[in-house]
């Protein structure tokens, strides 16, 4: 009976917490997108989404566990931003000696917290699955044209195909602005925000296209898509720019052995530091290189498949959600 008990109350406070944030995320989604358009910091996250506790009673029970993994991809980040040590730690000046100490701090809260190593966490999160080796990967060089002046795109005729062409139902809103590209899944398979820059090169139409790949998945399927199902989607959908330019087969490989080399670095396998101050990436997206790797396995084995793209991310998500254990 106190076993039913336990169930019953985690179930409950499981409820409480999907309505609480069915409510928040949406306005906090929107400020978001607008903060971003803007280049202004992001708000701060909605009360609800601070809620860990029922995350983690739900995950002790199995016939709860999908519901509160979906929703751990999204609380669990923000408890370790929300650690006092990481706020102080990203706070300064970014360089690499800060960036290790913010590695630090990013590592000793999540072992508070949840009991494993931030890295290990976050690759259990996005549903990182292969581990690799500590071999050294030689940092690319640039590639010549890929910023250049060659290329437009009409977004709104592009996601038009794209929606029709994968059956996406919904809304997505396009705003412009001279910021990196980046997509709001403001309500899954509902409405969706794609912040874009003016499309004027390979790389804008590259990074515009990879983001109406993000936009598919938040129409497409439910909210908590491990964060490599989510990025081999955006991959195969770029992957179109490759038909027409045959710089986009290198710019991909490109990016391959860019996410290879700083996975090996975030893992703390590397003490190399290849460029002057740490990338972006490190800083703002901590743990994601490894996710970027195993994404693009994916989107090369859905390549010589086919099917509708829902189906596609329906089956990863399912495969690798079975195998995501917290050890509750």
């Amino acid at each position: 009976m106190a076993a039913a008990c336990d169930l019953l109350e985690a179930e409950l406070a499981l409820d409480r917490l999907e309505a609480a944030l069915a409510a928040e995320l949406p306005g906090h989604l929107r400020a978001f997108a607008a903060a971003h358009a803007a280049g202004s910091p992001p708000p701060p996250a909605p009360p609800s989404a601070r809620r860990l506790a029922a995350v983690q009673h739900a995950l002790a029970h199995p016939v709860l566990a999908d519901r509160a993994l979906a929703l751990a991809r999204l609380v669990f980040p923000i408890a370790i931003d929300d650690d006092r040590r990481v706020v102080a730690a990203s706070a300064v000046t970014r360089t690499w000696d800060a960036w290790e100490a913010l590695a630090a701090a990013r590592d000793a809260a999540a072992r508070e917290r949840f009991g494993i190593g931030f890295i290990a966490l976050m690759h259990r999160l996005y549903g990182v699955e292969r581990a690799r080796g500590p071999e050294p990967v030689p940092w690319p060089a640039p590639l010549a044209g890929w910023h250049d002046a060659a290329a437009s795109l009409e977004i709104d005729a592009a996601w038009r195909e794209l929606a029709a062409r994968h059956g996406a139902r919904g809304t997505l809103q396009l705003v412009h602005a001279e910021v990196r590209a980046r997509t709001f899944v403001v309500e899954p398979r509902q409405h969706v925000i794609v912040v874009a820059p003016t499309v004027t090169s390979l790389a804008t139409k590259f990074a515009v296209l990879h983001e109406l790949g993000h936009a598919l998945v938040g129409l497409l399927v439910p909210a908590g898509v491990p964060r490599v199902v989510d990025e081999a989607a955006a991959s195969y959908i770029a992957r179109g720019l490759e038909r027409d330019h045959e710089l986009g087969v290198c710019a991909r490989q490109r990016r391959l052995q860019l996410a290879m080399a700083l996975d090996v670095v975030e893992r703390g396998l590397s003490t190399a530091r290849p460029t002057e101050y740490p990338p972006w990436a490190l800083w703002h997206d901590p743990g994601a290189q490894a996710a970027y790797v195993e994404a693009e396995a994916i989107a090369d084995r859905w390549c010589s498949e086919s099917g509708p793209l829902g189906g596609a991310i329906t089956r990863e998500r399912a495969r690798i959600d079975a195998t995501t254990s917290f050890g509750q």
